[in-house]
């Protein structure tokens, strides 16, 4: 048999594999540190007049 070829997609899955190994054991990903994520200004949410009263 042929030895099989590394493409460069698998070397990117391996490094990508690597540094979020590298990341978690930092503590970056366990939940702590979130990404920002800003509100679109393009979409339009109306304010609510009136709630419902309980009775």
């Amino acid at each position: 048999m042929a030895k099989k070829r590394i493409t460069k997609k698998d070397l990117l899955k391996i490094e990508r594999a690597a540094v979020r190994e590298e990341r978690k054991e930092q503590g970056a990903l366990d939940g702590r540190f979130r990404e920002k994520v800003e509100k679109s200004r393009k979409t339009y949410t109306r304010k609510v007049k009136h709630r419902k009263k309980e009775k």
